[in-house]
C-alpha cells in the first residue's frame, strides 16, 4: 500500500484536489482503522488545500505515513491482545502483592483481622485466643480446650479433683497475633 501511496502523490500533483486519490485510498485501504482516524486526517487535509505554503509535498508525505501507520497499528491489533494478557496477569499478580502487604501491615499495627491466628478449641470447636493444654478422659491424649470448656473438664481447679480423676494440666496457649 505505500508503493500505491507514494505514486498517488506524485501522479496527483497537477490535479487541483491532490489529496483526492488519498482520501479513496484511505476509505479503501484502511478499513481496519477506526473512523475517528480517518476524520483527523481529512480534516488535515482540507487545512492544506485552505492554505498556501510551499510544503504541501512534505505534508502530504506525513499524512500518508500516518496513514500507513493506522494501518499498521490496526494490523497489529491481535499481538496486542497478547501483550493485554500478559500486562493483565502482571497487573492483577501486583495488586495481589499490594493487598497482601497492606493486610500485614494492618494486622502489624492493630488493624487487621481480629480472628487472625486464632485456634479452635477440641471440645467445642469455639475460635479463641487462649487454650488450656491438658489431659482430661481416659485415652490420655492432650486436648486444647477454651476457658469454658476448661471448667468443665478439670473442675475449675488447675491441679483438677476426686471428680475429674483423668485430669491433668499441660500449660496455656496463647495466640500472639491476637488484635487488642
Amino acid at each position: 500500500m505505500n508503493r500505491q501511496l507514494n505514486k498517488t502523490i506524485h501522479d496527483s500533483s497537477n490535479v487541483e484536489d491532490p489529496f483526492a486519490a488519498i482520501r479513496e485510498n484511505i476509505n479503501i485501504g484502511c478499513t481496519e482503522s477506526s473512523s475517528d482516524d480517518k476524520e483527523q486526517l481529512f480534516k488535515d487535509m482540507d487545512s492544506v488545500l485552505e492554505s498556501d505554503f510551499d510544503g504541501k509535498d512534505q505534508l502530504m508525505n506525513s499524512i500518508c505515513g500516518d496513514m500507513l501507520a493506522m494501518e499498521i497499528g490496526a494490523q497489529d491489533d491481535s499481538s496486542l491482545s497478547e501483550s493485554d494478557a500478559i500486562t493483565d496477569a502482571k497487573v492483577k499478580r501486583k495488586a495481589e502483592k499490594k493487598r497482601k502487604k497492606a493486610e500485614r501491615r494492618a494486622q502489624r499495627e492493630g488493624r487487621g483481622d481480629p480472628t487472625a491466628g486464632q485456634k479452635q478449641c477440641t471440645l467445642c470447636a469455639k475460635s479463641v485466643n487462649l487454650l488450656i493444654r491438658c489431659q482430661h478422659d481416659k485415652s490420655g491424649e492432650w486436648a486444647m480446650v477454651c476457658g469454658k470448656c476448661w471448667n468443665d473438664v478439670s473442675g475449675g481447679v488447675v491441679d483438677g479433683d476426686d471428680s475429674h480423676p483423668y485430669y491433668r494440666y499441660g500449660g496455656l496457649w496463647k495466640n500472639r497475633r491476637a488484635q487488642n
